[in-house]
C-alpha cells in the first residue's frame, strides 16, 4: 500500500497540479488568438468574394457604357473594316474582360479579339445575367442605346473571377500568416520577457542558504506579482525576527547560567574540602542561596521561552485583585525574612486576560521590588479601577518600593532582555521586567514608571483596559502591612489562600 506524498516545491516542475503560468498565458493568448483570426479570414474570404463579385458589375458597367458611347452612328462601315493590329513583339495575352457590339440584334459589328461567335446575352435583354457559352459560366451585362438599334455586351467567365478571388485571397491569407507569426512572436517575448525577473527570482532562491531571511528584491518584478513577493517578506522579516530572537535568547541564557553554575562549583568544593563544621555551613548556605538563584534564573528563562513561542489570547475574565493577593502572600516570608512590609491597597476588579501570565507578571513586579529594597525597606501593592477620560475606564497594578530607584538615563533600558542597572546592589537575573513588559504587550496594557515611596525608590505601573465586575465578586477594599515579625494586619485575602 502506497500513500500519495504532495508535490515537493523544488519540484514543482514536475508535479501535474504546478501548471506554468507563463505556459497557460501564452495558451490562452495564442488560442484567443487563432480563433480570431480564423474568423477574421472566413469573414474576409466571404465579404471579398461578393466585393470582388460587385466590383466586377460595377466594371462590366461602365465598359458597356463607354463602348456604347464610343460607337459611331454608321454601324454598318465597322462590321467590314479591317482590324488593326500590334506591333513586332508585342504579346495579346488574351481577354481579360470580352465584348460585342450588336446592331439590330443580328450581327456583331464590334468584338473583343477573343470574344465567344455567339452572343454573350442570347435573349438580348438589358442588364446582369450569368449565361452558360461553350459550357463555361459567364458574368455579363449588356445595355442598348436610346433606340434599341444598337447592343453592347460585356462580359467575364467566372473562372476569370474565382482566380483572381483565389489569386487575392492567397495573397491576403500568406500576409496574414506573416502577421500572425509575428504577433505571436511578440506575444511569447514579451511574455517571456515580464516573466524573466519572476525567474531570477526563483534562481536567487535556489542559491541562497537555509537561514538567510533577507527581504527578496522587489523592484523588477511585475506589479501582479509584487504583491505577493511583498507579503512573502513580511513573513521572512517575521521569521528573521523569530530566529534573530532565538539566537540572542540561546546566547544569552548560556551566559546567564555560565556564572551561577560556576559559582555553584566552587561552593560545593569549598563544602568538600571545608576542614572546620562552621566553614562547611557557610559554603553549604551560600550553596543553597545559588541553588535557589539558579532556579529563579531557570524559572524566569522558561517563561520567557514559553511567551516568545506562544500566541497568548487573553480572553478569560481574570479577577486581578485576587491574583495580586494570592502572589502578594507568597512573597510574606522573604519581605519577614528581611524585615521588609509589604502594603497591600485593592479593589475590586477584572481585566481580560490569562491568569498564568498575569500571575508572573505581579510576581516578577513584586520580587523585583523586594530585591531591590534594602532591609527595612517597605512596598506597596495597588490594584484600583480608575477613569483616564470619561468612558474610559483602566484597571490600574502599581508596585512601588523605597529602595535606591533607577536613574533617568537607565529608565528606558530596564525592560531590556538580561539588563541590570549598573552599581545595584541587589542580584537579579534581569530577565523580570523584560517578562512584565512583554506579559503587559500581549495584553495590550500600557506600562509606564515613576516616583517610588517616601520621595525615593521607583514605581511601576501598568493599565490594562477593564472589563464588568462579575456579579460574584464580592471582595472589597483591603490594605495591609507586615511587621517585623511576618504578621498579616487586616490582609484580606480570598477563601483559601
Amino acid at each position: 500500500m502506497s500513500l500519495a506524498r504532495p508535490c515537493e516545491p523544488l519540484q514543482a516542475q514536475e508535479c501535474p497540479r504546478a501548471r506554468s503560468l507563463k505556459v497557460r498565458l501564452l495558451v490562452v493568448l495564442f488560442s484567443l488568438l487563432g480563433l480570431f483570426w480564423l474568423t477574421w479570414v472566413g469573414c474576409f474570404v466571404y465579404q471579398f468574394g461578393r466585393q470582388q463579385t460587385g466590383v466586377l458589375d460595377k466594371m462590366l458597367s461602365n465598359i458597356g457604357t463607354q463602348v456604347l458611347l464610343s460607337m459611331p452612328a454608321q454601324l454598318g462601315e465597322l462590321a467590314d473594316s479591317p482590324r488593326f493590329s500590334l506591333p513586332a513583339g508585342a504579346d495579346y495575352g488574351g481577354d481579360k474582360i470580352s465584348f460585342q457590339a450588336w446592331d439590330r440584334r443580328e450581327r456583331v459589328v464590334m468584338a473583343s479579339p477573343d470574344a465567344p461567335t455567339e452572343a454573350l446575352k442570347p435573349d438580348f435583354s438589358d442588364g446582369f445575367a450569368e449565361t452558360v457559352i461553350n459550357g463555361e459560366r459567364w458574368r455579363v451585362y449588356a445595355i442598348s442605346d436610346a433606340t434599341g438599334q444598337l447592343q453592347v455586351q460585356v462580359g467575364k467567365p467566372k473562372r476569370v473571377l474565382l482566380a483572381d478571388v483565389h489569386a487575392w485571397t492567397q495573397i491576403s491569407l500568406i500576409s496574414a500568416v506573416l502577421v500572425l507569426i509575428l504577433l505571436k512572436g511578440a506575444i511569447w517575448g514579451v511574455v517571456h520577457w515580464s516573466f524573466r525577473p519572476v525567474g531570477a527570482l526563483r534562481e536567487a532562491l535556489r542559491r541562497r542558504q537555509p537561514l538567510d531571511l533577507q527581504p527578496l528584491p522587489v523592484g523588477s518584478l511585475p506589479s501582479e506579482v509584487r504583491p505577493l513577493v511583498e507579503s512573502f517578506n513580511g513573513l521572512l522579516g517575521q521569521l528573521d525576527t523569530t530566529v534573530q530572537a532565538e539566537k540572542r535568547f540561546i546566547a544569552d541564557a548560556a551566559h546567564e547560567l555560565r556564572t551561577p553554575l560556576a559559582g555553584l562549583l566552587a561552593h560545593a568544593e569549598l563544602a568538600a574540602t571545608a576542614q572546620q563544621p562552621e566553614d562547611r555551613q557557610a559554603a553549604l548556605q551560600r550553596l543553597t542561596a545559588g541553588v535557589k538563584r539558579s532556579a529563579r534564573l531557570s524559572e524566569q528563562l522558561l517563561d520567557l521561552a514559553r511567551l516568545d513561542a506562544s500566541h497568548l489570547k487573553p480572553d478569560d475574565t481574570v479577577e486581578l485583585f485576587e491574583t495580586v493577593a494570592l502572589v502578594t502572600h507568597d512573597f510574606e516570608a522573604v519581605a519577614c525574612s528581611r524585615r521588609q512590609r509589604i502594603g497591600l491597597d485593592l479593589e475590586p476588579c477584572s481585566v481580560h486576560g490569562q491568569v498564568d501570565a498575569l500571575g508572573v507578571l505581579v510576581r516578577n513586579l513584586i520580587d523585583n521590588a523586594l530585591r531591590y529594597t534594602p532591609e527595612g525597606g517597605r512596598c506597596e501593592v495597588s490594584c484600583k479601577s480608575i477613569e483616564l477620560s470619561p468612558g474610559d475606564r483602566r484597571v490600574r497594578l502599581r508596585v512601588a518600593d523605597n529602595g535606591p530607584g533607577v536613574p533617568e538615563h537607565e529608565r528606558h533600558r530596564i525592560f531590556d532582555r538580561f539588563y541590570r542597572v549598573p552599581g545595584t546592589g541587589g542580584r537579579g537575573s534581569g530577565i523580570g521586567l523584560s517578562l512584565v513588559a512583554r506579559i503587559a504587550q500581549l495584553h495590550g496594557a500600557m506600562i509606564g514608571m515613576d516616583e517610588g515611596l517616601d520621595g525615593r525608590g521607583f514605581a511601576i505601573w501598568i493599565d490594562f483596559q477593564a472589563t464588568p465586575m462579575a456579579t460574584s465578586a464580592q471582595a472589597s477594599p483591603a490594605s495591609s502591612a507586615p511587621d517585623a515579625h511576618g504578621t498579616r494586619a487586616g490582609l484580606k485575602l480570598p477563601q483559601g489562600a
